[in-house]
């Protein structure tokens, strides 16, 4: 085996040694009831981390409903705000039942880079507002907050790696764009026309060799 071959394995060696570390400490700060919650936020954020690394192993990567992956992002979001102490952010879903996407980890990744993006807009808190409908031979997915919206001059770079303004930047809607292209999809952004935000539409092909899953509509 050559060394290079090697990488991959190591790294995941080396982060569950940093996750054995991270559960230590927050098995610490459990025994003391004014960081429990964080403690507890601390601990899920650890079985992401390990979700992720069994990912990078996986000879194919696993098929999750949409309402399990929009669940799972939320959930990373909230426990992210616990432990900065961030603003009181309120999601609203509509979910139509038996939507399917592959690669639960990367879409997961989708949510979470726009939710993020979405919190840094709102340093005041607010409403994150997702949709997820069937449209035809594709699903549609539009997630939209009530932020100051997105700067004309940066509208049509939105994509380009270290575009970045005070609501957006970096590389995260880059890897947006990336993912949700590698699964041969589409992701636009604009503002909203009725009231102030951001809203970000994103389209991707059903894949036939996937079954809806039946499950109950969401709503919040």
């Amino acid at each position: 085996m050559e060394p290079s071959d090697l990488t991959l394995p190591c790294l995941i060696h080396d982060l569950n040694n940093v996750f054995q570390t991270l559960i230590e400490a927050a098995d610490l700060l459990s025994t003391d009831p004014r960081w429990t919650s964080l403690s507890a936020a601390i601990l899920r954020s650890i079985e992401r981390g390990r979700g992720v690394t069994a990912s990078l192993q996986a000879v194919e990567q696993p098929s999750a409903s949409f309402e399990t992956i929009l669940n799972n992002a939320i959930a990373f979001v909230e426990d992210s705000l616990v432990a900065g102490r961030g603003p009181r952010i309120r999601f609203a879903y509509d979910i139509e039942p038996g939507l399917v996407l592959r690669r639960t980890w990367a879409w997961e990744r989708v949510l979470i880079n726009l939710f993020s993006n979405a919190v840094r807009a709102m340093p005041l808190g607010g409403l994150i507002e997702i949709r997820a409908r069937r449209r035809g031979s594709e699903i549609e997915i539009s997630i939209s907050d009530e932020g100051p919206g997105i700067a004309s001059e940066i509208l049509d770079s939105l994509f380009h790696p270290h575009v970045s303004t005070k609501a957006v930047g970096g590389l995260g809607l880059h890897i947006v764009q990336t993912i949700v292209q590698q699964d041969g999809g589409e992701v636009h952004a604009s503002n909203r026309a009725d009231r102030s935000g951001a809203e970000f539409i994103i389209t991707v092909p059903t894949d036939p060799q996937v079954d809806f899953l039946q499950t109950r509509p969401a709503h919040a």
